[in-house]
């Protein structure tokens, strides 16, 4: 496993020439992103977001697909056939309702009614379906086509949504991992210092130089830093655990955490600049407004349900396949087929009640849409007074190391002199280690403000 993930950023580096300067057993958040990127399954989840969507668009635009039927009927008893009729007919949708349809009927038997009977050599038809009421304006058809389209743009947002959270996530995932393991560096080079304190101490004894409490004092000190140093890399594995869940290989392959021996890069991550004080951006957002483009085209299709149902049949009729043989000005008078629907619900009750449905959808979206706003909004103000706010902790927090560094460095000198003891020193060398662990802890805190930051303006994913 080990290998494999080494090959894949050897991979990486001979991928991108910024990448080859880089030592293969670090993985550095360039190469972190880029192996999410490749091999994530969320990823992969998204391209299927937009490949759905082509197909939501297809199926949309079969409804104005022409279709072909064929009817065919026949009776026959005693030797007798009563009847046979066969009509093959192709229907053209088109936009504002129409429907364009072209037909061939033949009909033929001993006992056939005057209505149905036919030329010999058949009759051609070519006409035309035209909605005068319901669905004039709009219809199943043009909505379904025109959802589609909101689809496949919200698909496209709905995938930067995605991969915002899945960086975000692995960000943070990220910066806690290189934070428990600088602290993990950090307490045990302390412990390896008082080993070698603890080791001097004992041969100054030996030699009359130091009381017998100072070998003691010198050895709950190699005690404190071995458990400081075991918690450390605890919590330094459980931030492993935790980063290799955004780890994959090809093939779909999740990584093994025990297997994954790469180092976090030694300089801590820099987000992109984070002063956009906008979240018009954010995936989560915009998605509300491809929600209420879909709901108000359904509340037209709901408001056109309102009109009575009027359709309108025109037909030109002709003698065998030719539907425009032999026409002039007086043909049409003499040959067509037309026809007239009309048809309405008396009280339009249950259109109504659709119409005042798509109503309060519409309504509840915008509440939530509101609601989302504000939130997103009062997370960016707090997020940008928190970043301020620690950069001003930072700013205190390395001046007071500089401080401490400077009081431990005086105490050693009066140390040396016999002025100070052990217990002074370790008491600064605590507190130095303190506001050491202090400053790493508010580094990764301010790494985390800053992607919460890009987050929130839906920046994340770039």
């Amino acid at each position: 496993m080990r290998n494999k993930i080494i090959s894949l950023l050897f991979v990486l580096s001979f991928a991108s020439p910024s990448f080859a300067a880089v030592d293969v057993d670090t993985l550095t958040w360039v190469k972190f992103r880029e192996i999410i990127n490749l091999y994530h399954p969320v990823m992969e989840q998204s391209n299927l977001i937009e490949a759905r969507a082509k197909a939501r668009a297809r199926q949309a635009l079969g409804n104005f697909e022409p279709k072909f039927s064929y009817n065919y009927d026949q009776k026959n008893f005693d030797g007798l056939t009563y009847y046979r009729f066969s009509t093959p007919e192709v229907k053209l949708p088109l936009w504002y309702g129409m429907e364009l349809k072209a037909n061939w009927s033949r009909a033929e038997g001993s006992y056939l009614n005057p209505e149905n009977r036919l030329p010999g050599e058949g009759l051609s038809s070519v006409g035309l379906n035209l909605p005068l009421g319901k669905g004039l304006l709009m219809d199943n058809r043009r909505a379904l086509l025109r959802q589609a389209a909101i689809f496949k743009e919200a698909s496209k947002v709905e995938q930067v949504r995605i991969i915002n959270d899945l960086m975000f996530e692995a960000g943070e995932a990220y910066a806690n991992w290189q934070t428990w393991y600088r602290i993990n560096e950090l307490y045990d080079q302390a412990l390896e210092l008082a080993e070698v304190r603890f080791r001097a101490v004992k041969e100054g004894f030996a030699g009359g130089d130091r009381p017998a409490i100072d070998t003691i004092e010198a050895l709950t000190q190699v005690q404190q830093r071995q458990l400081n140093s075991q918690q450390a890399k605890i919590l330094r594995q459980n931030s492993q655990y935790e980063l290799s869940l955004f780890l994959w290989l090809p093939g779909n392959e999740s990584v093994e955490p025990e297997s994954l021996l790469v180092l976090p890069q030694s300089e801590t991550i820099r987000p992109t600049a984070r002063f956009i004080e906008s979240i018009d951006n954010n995936p989560k957002l915009r998605l509300f407004e491809f929600k209420l483009r879909d709901l108000e085209i359904e509340k037209r299709l709901k408001a056109e349900n309102l009109r009575p149902t009027i359709d309108l049949q025109l037909g030109l009729l002709n003698t065998g396949t030719g539907a425009f043989r032999n026409l002039n000005p007086n043909y049409w008078q003499n040959n067509n087929k037309v026809g007239l629907k009309i048809s309405f619900p008396l009280t339009f009750a249950t259109e109504r009640g659709e119409l005042a449905e798509s109503i309060i959808k519409i309504k509840d979206t915008q509440i939530e849409q509101n609601l989302v706003r504000n939130e997103l909004e009062v997370k960016l103000r707090q997020n940008t007074a928190e970043f301020m706010a620690l950069q001003s902790q930072l700013s205190v927090i390395r001046q007071t190391q500089q401080a401490h560094q400077k009081l431990l460095e005086g105490e050693e000198i009066r140390f040396s002199l016999g002025e100070s003891s052990l217990f002074l020193i370790n008491a600064r060398e605590s507190k130095l280690l303190e506001i050491k662990e202090k400053l790493i802890e508010t580094e990764n805190k301010l790494i985390k403000n800053m992607l919460n930051g890009e987050w929130l303006t839906g920046r994340s994913a770039d």
